[in-house]
């Protein structure tokens, strides 16, 4: 007799499948029938680490729950909706406006996430990664309760992905920058997780600091595009909070860094990118993260085996050390913010609304010496208000707020070729929207006003925008302030002799932004004829990569192999050396190939062979970096790939490989065959799961362990009647521990399920999966 099971859990819920009519808002152009990820738009046009959308597809799914890499371990809310773009599913209760801008936001940033591990998770075309984002942490922690979580995100977190259901949980904090920059973090630890299953394979200055790396972020709402990867920018400054912990600290090593479980964002972020801003030690650094990856240490192993790849895999480690001192010992913010609540967009600064009566200051002073990136986002556009043709200008671009023009004021602190760091500036402001203020109280000089003309003003009401262009002269310091059609020009006394190179933004009482012109930043974005998320803009990333780690492994039978390519992986920050470096490249992946034997061909080849699953179905995957055809033959079925691409099969094979450990494959490439054998049973493997089956009046539950760490319970399971109100009735109970990847059963015999009838078996696993409290329940209805 099998029973049918009434899954009625809080946790374990299967994703609707009603039809009924979904009402799609009239600015949301796809509608609920489109929601295959293969037939949604994502048109995102990727240059380096700036992407610019131009069109992208979202459906409303109202409570419809979407195919996720959380499948079954997400939920409904109260007052959330879903929506989905391509690859990407949100659960939120917030306005749609905010709902679009996250999905946009996250389409952008994901080519940049498959940049940095190399690869896109198996099956994207058919799931998607989850994100949720409530209003509040209130209303988030509810999200979390639903969906079987005993907690909501950490007090001083702003989100937080869980190990156990791969999905990012956020909220919005006041500060719009960290709006964005929540969204971005939290869902690259999903793609990090969906990637493998889990992301515990990597201590926390990888997870942590490639996450902040790029959330930090400069994003244009007018151009929409995002710049990722930012190094000198001013909100959220983990330069300056990376100095303070590396002092504090006592100038600690990578090593060290790595050994400490404590959290430093400021140190994980300059390891990172001390680690990518140079051609060679990213490719470094990419191949110890393969290896770590494919070593997938537990929890309690993420360190010392990370300590021991670092130093296996980088040939000198004591010299990275002694380059990585020298890099944070070298670093010279640009941007100090000394008061206030600025944001970015773009170019532009502005101030949240707040009660000071002070103007607040943001000090720029980019370091012309510096080794590392300065200024590395999108220079602002030339504006027709300000000119900069003449040497030594200082100017700005305000545009207004047009209900807040008779109040407040914006403006430069003007800053002496002489003074100290702490001497303050000298303020030269647009104050109501009329007037143009020079305060030289500072050096005991007073103030010096000059009314703007009346067509001035007329056209800063109707245009909200002005230009400010300063020019120092001998004793005096020429303004000029322009509007599309008109200019008016003062001289005022001054004998400051103005740096052009540093001065302030300063504001109060107003949300104007300004938009300063700084001569140091040059940064623009490459116009390329296809997308290309390298930050050195080489269109053949993969080939070099095939042609390092070629010789990283197989360096004693190719002996020059070293000084043959190091000099050409050098030369990928200059895109005029590029077409040398593919020729050059491709030319010694020939001569090596005649010198390796077959089973290094792999590596050489770059070539990668996977299994997955689609709805309990098994998959071969291969990804073909190469420019020839290659065949993959898997018992009895063949997959013929074209070059340069990824490809997909069903395995017609019973489902899990009828629990084999391994699958063996033949590959013919160019005229080699090679062979190989599949991983069967990690890429089977989903996480913790409860099991519960009822066959002949026996229960047989099952618990499977996490991907890392330990977890540990206890099953409880319990009896109630439908037709008298009364305590339930305790039938069994087991504490419970699990190891990685470990299946664990039980048949409790002293549960006689046949002298049970009218009413409901409650079975429910409390547990702490490698920190995370959760709570499973199943129920038999009988």
């Amino acid at each position: 007799m099998l029973r049918k099971l009434s899954l009625l859990s809080t946790l374990l819920l299967t994703a609707c499948t009603h039809t009924d009519a979904i009402k799609t808002p009239d600015t949301v152009t796809a509608s609920v029938t489109q929601v295959a990820s293969q037939t949604m738009r994502a048109d995102v046009t990727v240059a380096g680490r700036t992407s610019k959308l131009n069109h992208i597809d979202i459906a409303f799914m109202g409570k419809n729950i979407p195919r996720t890499y959380s499948d079954n371990k997400i939920s409904n809310s109260r007052g959330y909706d879903w929506w989905v773009s391509k690859h990407f599913a949100l659960k939120s209760d917030l306005p749609e406006d905010k709902v679009r801008l996250y999905l946009e936001l996250l389409e952008m940033s994901y080519p940049h996430y498959v940049e940095l591990f190399g690869m896109e998770p198996a099956n994207i075309a058919n799931q998607r990664i989850a994100v949720v984002y409530g209003s509040s942490r209130a209303r988030l922690r509810e999200a979390m309760l639903d969906d079987g979580f005993l907690r909501g995100v950490h007090k001083t977190a702003g989100g937080e992905t869980m190990f156990y259901n791969r999905a990012g949980y956020n909220f919005p904090s006041h500060r719009q920058h960290h709006q964005r920059y929540i969204v971005i973090h939290e869902t690259m630890h999903a793609f990090h997780m969906a990637l493998n299953g889990h992301s515990t394979w990597a201590p926390n200055w990888i997870t942590e600091g490639l996450a902040d790396s790029i959330a930090s972020h400069v994003y244009n709402p007018l151009s929409k595009e995002l710049t990722v990867m930012v190094f000198d920018r001013a909100p959220m400054n983990y330069i300056k909070t990376g100095l303070k912990q590396y002092k504090a600290a006592n100038s600690p090593t990578i090593e060290q860094i790595n050994d400490d479980p404590a959290l430093k964002r400021g140190l994980n972020f300059f390891i990172v990118h001390f680690l990518m801003n140079d051609p060679v030690r990213q490719l470094y650094f990419k191949r110890f993260l393969a290896n770590l990856m494919a070593e997938n240490p537990h929890s309690d192993q993420t360190l010392p085996t990370a300590n021991k790849l670092l130093k296996a895999t980088f040939p000198n480690w004591q010299a990275v050390e002694h380059q990585f001192q020298a890099f944070v010992e070298n670093i010279s913010p640009t941007f100090k913010i000394v008061s206030g609540p600025w944001e970015q967009n773009g170019g532009a600064y502005w101030l949240r609304s707040d009660e000071s009566t002070q103007l607040h200051q943001l000090k720029i002073n980019p370091n012309a010496q510096a080794q590392h990136p300065v200024l590395d986002f999108p220079k602002p556009l030339t504006s027709p208000l300000v000119d900069i043709s003449q040497k030594n200008t200082i100017a700005a671009h305000i545009d207004f707020e047009p209900s807040q023009l008779n109040r407040g004021e914006i403006g430069l602190g003007l800053v002496s070729k002489n003074a100290q760091a702490d001497t303050p500036s000298v303020p030269l402001l647009i104050s109501q929207g009329t007037f143009v203020k020079l305060d030289l109280t500072s050096i005991n000089k007073g103030s010096q006003v000059l009314a703007l003309q009346p067509s001035i003003v007329e056209a800063i009401q109707k245009e909200q925008a002005l230009g400010l262009s300063i020019v120092p002269a001998h004793n005096k310091i020429q303004v000029t302030v322009a509007t599309q059609q008109h200019r008016q020009t003062v001289n005022f006394d001054s004998s400051i002799e103005l740096d052009p190179y540093r001065f302030d933004l300063l504001g109060q009482g107003m949300n104007h932004q300004i938009t300063p012109y700084i001569s140091q930043h040059t940064h623009t974005v490459a116009q390329l004829g296809q997308n290309n998320p390298d930050p050195w803009l080489y269109d053949q990333p993969a080939l070099v990569l095939r042609a390092f780690n070629t010789c990283q492994q197989f360096a004693n039978i190719l002996a020059n192999c070293h000084s043959q390519l190091t000099p050409l992986i050098s030369k990928l920050p200059d895109p005029s050396q590029h077409t040398l470096v593919t020729s050059a490249v491709r030319k010694l992946l020939t001569d090596w190939k005649r010198q390796l034997p077959n089973e290094a061909l792999m590596t050489l080849s770059g070539i990668k062979v996977s299994t997955y699953y689609e709805q309990g179905q098994p998959y071969l995957a291969v990804n073909n970096p190469t420019q020839s055809n290659i065949t993959v033959s898997v018992q009895q079925q063949q997959l013929a790939t074209a070059p340069s691409g990824i490809s997909h099969m069903k395995l017609d094979i019973p489902t899990k490989f009828n629990n084999a450990k391994h699958l063996p494959y033949e590959l013919r490439w160019e005229d080699s065959l090679l062979k190989g054998q599949l991983d069967l049973q990690a890429s089977a493997f989903d996480g913790v799961y409860l099991d519960v089956v009822e066959k002949d009046e026996q229960l047989s539950l099952q618990l499977s362990g996490p991907y890392s760490g330990k977890t540990t319970g206890k099953i409880t399971v319990q009896f109630s009647a439908f037709d008298q109100p009364k305590r339930s009735q305790e039938l069994w109970q087991q504490d419970v521990s699990l190891a990685p990847y470990e299946h664990k059963t039980w048949q409790p015999s002293m549960i006689d399920i046949g002298h049970l009838t009218h009413g409901r078996i409650e079975i429910s696993a409390v547990l702490d999966v490698d920190g995370e409290p959760i709570k499973l329940t199943q129920y038999i209805t009988l």
